[in-house]
């Protein structure tokens, strides 16, 4: 079968289209037929030896599929061959770039008869994330006011769609103006390019002086200090990336100009399979089916032109999901 390699770190030119064995079906796990993938920021850091946990080489890139069941392991009763599923690939986030991929059967998302495919590659990671952003690692109010990064991207959507939709007020910061006006057609409330304008400025002037009560960064750099600048007092910054380079500055100290708080998030310390899980997969999945979330899709790749695919996402032009189309 097809799968997209990389040997060793490094960049685009690393990551190879190869024949490879196909992928054996174990107990508890989960033979996937794949349709379509989706091209996260974490699919780069593998690729160029970055990501935060270890990761073996060779690997197959990948990290969120969609398809149907071809075979199930012992053990595995919730689920049928031919099944509509999508699916995140496991501890690891592995496999998904290829033409089948093996996955946990706790990882497997059971899809709701009439699912669109595109939104089934799109929604599990950054639907997921978000929501446990904001239920999970957070406790989303009515009235309050999150400053969300990269607001433009697949998790920056739908966290402004999920917060919008739970009474918070949503402002976010984009890399360019050509990306300021889609988030704010999905509800949010201001949207600042950060080329051309201060966000602590913009989000203290949206608050009367106050601060907002949550920032959600994705970025890091110098982006994440600055950030603890347009937090109120007892406000908190959750870190979920650094898109934009590693953080240097002296986070204890940043604390205790106004007592504020920094977390970091991780969305399978959710734990697959828990009620916990199983209540995020319900929530997302009911709010797309009363089209109260959606994720748009950016731009599709054939799984021939992978490299192209990461290089679009790399541009960070985009708003919104890439997709690769392995088998559509």
């Amino acid at each position: 079968m097809r799968a997209a390699v990389v040997e060793t770190p490094g960049g685009l030119e690393r990551l190879r289209l190869e024949d490879v064995a196909e992928p054996a079906v174990g107990p508890g796990q989960v033979l996937i037929d794949v349709v379509r993938a989706a091209c996260n920021w974490g699919d780069i850091q593998k690729r160029q030896g970055i990501y935060p946990d270890p990761i073996p080489y060779p690997s197959v890139l990948g990290g969120e599929v969609t398809g149907f069941v071809r075979a199930c392991g012992r053990g595995v009763s919730a689920l049928r061959e031919g099944q509509a599923v999508s699916a995140i690939t496991g501890p690891a986030m592995l496999g998904g770039f290829a033409d089948m991929v093996v996955v946990p059967e706790k990882y497997v998302i059971p899809l709701p008869p009439g699912m669109d495919g595109r939104m089934a590659a799109a929604f599990p990671v950054v639907a997921l994330t978000a929501y446990h952003l904001l239920y999970t690692a957070h406790r989303v109010r009515k009235g309050e006011t999150i400053l969300v990064h990269a607001i433009g991207g697949g998790v920056g959507l739908a966290l402004t769609q999920l917060a919008t939709a739970a009474g918070a007020r949503v402002i976010g910061t984009v890399g360019s103006p050509a990306k300021t006006e889609i988030p704010l057609k999905f509800g949010a409330a201001r949207v600042i390019a950060r080329d051309k304008e201060d966000f602590v400025e913009v989000a203290l002037a949206e608050t009367g002086g106050r601060g907002v009560d949550l920032v959600i960064d994705s970025l890091g750099s110098d982006i994440l200090r600055r950030s603890f600048d347009a937090l109120r007092t007892y406000g908190r910054v959750i870190n979920i990336g650094e898109a934009a380079g590693d953080p240097h500055f002296d986070i204890r100290k940043k604390l205790y100009e106004r007592s504020t708080s920094l977390a970091g998030f991780e969305l399978l310390h959710a734990v697959p399979g828990s009620q916990k899980w199983r209540r995020g997969l319900r929530h997302v999945i009911e709010a797309i089916e009363a089209r109260r979330l959606t994720i748009p899709v950016a731009a599709e790749f054939p799984l021939a032109e992978i490299r192209a695919a990461q290089a679009c996402l790399e541009s960070r032009g985009t708003v919104g999901k890439v997709l690769i189309a392995v088998n559509p």
